[in-house]
């Protein structure tokens, strides 16, 4: 597994315990106090005698000053893996967030293979957002993807904090294509192109299911094949809630079969959603078209992929469109429809 690229990511989030290391509980500049700046360089000292100084480091870490307690615990990084075990202590322990941050960033450094999942595995299970963000990150860069890894994964999905969840899904999600509209194809870039067809797609007759556990995907919801008989029926341009029985926060999947005319002369055809709440995967007969995920904000926004070369025109089409939805209301709550494009 490849780990240095851990330290990046959490080096960023770790930056602030350093910036803020010279500044007291009371807000003022620790060279206003020489004994604080005092214990600190002590600290320092310590670090660099190796295994030698670690009872000076472990021993500052009872001190009810998080101060000295920031600087022991970077002090300890020096000293290698003998501080290994006071740092897990100071990770799954201290009172002070930036304490255990730090003490999160040295033992990624410090451990490799299992042991470094071991400790993700810790900071996940910490209160503090930024530390779990930081945890699913590091477990994301460890490629390849072990099974122990995958099953943390699966389970930071489930975290209620947005960014821990969705590092995690990223992590996990195969499909990476970037759809696009016609327009902005390199072919058709500078080309000046209007609607000379709208289709939209049904309201109603479309089918539903929620994907708690996220793994819909991997059961093949999107195939032309898959038999959705057993899915509850819904209708688009209104959220699920109130449809679905439940107010549900998390991944719901969408399908439709359609039926097109003969195909008209175009230079292609665009799927345009005016709105999904707040994330959107597509697949059309099967394959990949695309995603629209900016995160929260995308609640609201109108995007379009361009599916030329996917439709079965002059017979029967099927669409299927994953959801995410992680707050409030979700879901296509706004049309859906072709428009068929030409210069």
């Amino acid at each position: 597994m490849e780990y240095r690229s851990v330290l990046t990511r959490t080096g960023a989030l770790i930056a602030c315990a350093t910036s803020l290391a010279g500044v007291s509980s009371a807000g003022f500049a620790d060279t206003a106090n020489p004994q604080l700046q005092k214990r600190r360089a002590d600290m320092l000292a310590a670090g660099q005698k190796g295994a030698a100084g670690l009872p000076v480091l472990t021993a500052a870490m009872k001190e009810p000053n998080a101060m000295i307690r920031r600087a022991a615990v970077r002090a300890m990084l020096e000293i290698g893996t003998p501080a290994t075990g006071a740092l897990n202590e100071a990770l799954k322990n201290d009172s002070d967030m930036l304490v255990r941050r730090t003490a999160l960033r040295a033992l990624l450094e410090l451990n490799q293979g299992e042991k470094a999942v071991g400790v993700a595995e810790q900071a996940l299970g910490d209160a503090d957002e930024t530390l779990r963000t930081a945890a699913v990150e590091a477990l994301a860069d460890m490629r390849p993807h072990s099974p122990a890894v995958v099953a943390l994964l699966e389970k930071a999905q489930q975290d209620k904090a947005a960014p821990v969840s969705r590092v995690a899904s990223q992590a996990l999600w195969p499909f990476k294509k970037e759809g696009i509209s016609l327009r902005e194809t390199p072919q058709y870039k500078d080309s000046q192109l209007s609607i000379v067809q709208t289709i939209p797609l049904a309201e109603n007759g479309w089918k539903f299911q929620t994907d708690v556990r996220q793994t819909g995907h991997k059961q093949n919801w999107f195939g032309t094949g898959f038999n959705d008989a057993s899915w509850q029926e819904i209708s688009i341009n209104k959220a699920w809630e109130g449809q679905i029985g439940q107010p549900y926060d998390g991944v719901g999947w969408y399908r439709l079969t359609f039926t097109l005319p003969e195909k008209p002369a175009q230079a292609g055809t665009d799927i345009v959603f005016d709105a999904v709440d707040e994330s959107a995967w597509i697949w059309i007969n099967g394959e990949y078209v695309g995603q629209h995920d900016i995160g929260m904000a995308g609640w609201d926004k109108r995007f379009a992929m361009d599916v030329s070369n996917l439709l079965k025109w002059g017979g029967q089409n099927q669409i299927t469109v994953r959801v995410l939805d992680r707050m409030q209301a979700g879901g296509i709550w706004k049309p859906v429809s072709l428009e068929v494009l030409k210069r």
